[in-house]
């Protein structure tokens, strides 16, 4: 699902820093898949490393980074306690504690904590070896499957997705495009929206028996609740040659919104629709849909009440 496979993380944002034009800049990332390859087989762009409530610390990938890494993360739960593991591990870093926050992976931590981040970040980096100024007109663009959003001027600093898109980057822009050349990247090559995507082909045979025994007919609609980056809407929508009208439902408007990005690049939105919604009281009259299903779901949340909002609508 996931576009131009054969081009690793890296090698995507390296020809994105080469369409731009830029050599050296600064980073802030969240998940380790995103970062790791780049940090170890390209060190000379790297100015330095935000890691903000990371997921995943390849220690000896970060090692050589210690002195131009920070390390942004919440004093609450088993994520904070690896964090801090790991930079025991880092002499030189940076580490920024949040007073009681945790931050599993669907934190949304720039929203909770913006000042506080915000502060960290733009401290941090002025400490650091200042790359090459950069102006460009603002907008977005795409390479090689990843999206990027361009603001401000000075300094490039590139922003991967937080836990859940890049979006989440939104209300500390302001900030920090006053200082930098701030250039937000996704797509579903990155970020939790690859988690998802890669997980996602773990399963889709057993969701493919499951879907052929539905017998589905032309014109039956479809409803997916827990929908997330939209994989399975979109393997279903190519499965039945756009015969059948599909919606998906999901209760985290980030993902949605990385979902429907994905859904227009296909050029699919006119078999697909997305809507926000609970699993556990779905936004549906009843028996709206033929075939209600659901994938590694129900057991984030109240099982019992999602079956039976299913079997409802």
């Amino acid at each position: 699902m996931v576009p131009q496979a054969s081009h690793s993380v890296e090698e995507r944002i390296i020809q994105l820093l080469q369409h731009l034009g830029i050599e050296r800049a600064h980073f802030a990332a969240c998940m380790s898949a995103d970062w790791t390859g780049l940090v170890t087989s390209h060190p000379d762009i790297v100015s330095s490393l935000t890691l903000v409530c990371p997921w995943g610390m390849t220690v000896d990938a970060l090692r050589p980074y210690a002195s131009r890494l920070l390390v942004i993360t919440g004093d609450q739960g088993q994520p904070a306690k690896e964090v801090h593991r790991a930079v025991a591990s880092l002499p030189g870093t940076t580490l920024i504690n949040l007073p009681h926050y945790f931050s599993p992976l669907w934190a949304d931590v720039i929203a909770d904590r913006a000042n506080e981040v915000g502060d960290a970040i733009t401290e941090f980096i002025e400490r650091q070896q200042r790359p090459e100024e950069v102006a460009f007109d603002e907008g977005e663009g795409e390479i090689v499957g990843i999206s990027y959003s361009i603001r401000g001027s000075g300094p490039p600093l590139f922003l991967f997705p937080l836990g859940l898109a890049p979006s989440q980057w939104q209300p500390l822009l302001p900030l920090l495009s006053a200082r930098y050349c701030t250039i937000t990247v996704g797509g579903p090559a990155l970020g939790a929206v690859a988690l998802l995507e890669a997980r996602a082909q773990g399963y889709l045979r057993v969701v493919r028996s499951l879907v052929d025994e539905t017998r589905l007919r032309p014109g039956q609609t479809v409803l997916e609740v827990g929908c997330g980056s939209g994989v399975i809407l979109r393997w279903l929508a190519r499965h039945t040659n756009g015969a059948n009208p599909i919606t998906g439902v999901d209760i985290n408007p980030y993902l949605l919104r990385e979902a429907a990005a994905v859904v227009r690049k296909e050029g699919i939105e006119s078999i697909i629709q997305l809507r926000e919604g609970n699993g556990e009281a779905l936004p549906f009259e009843d028996s709206r849909f033929d075939v209600t299903m659901a994938c590694t779901v129900m057991e984030e949340g109240n099982a019992d009440r999602m079956l039976a909002e299913a079997v409802r609508v």
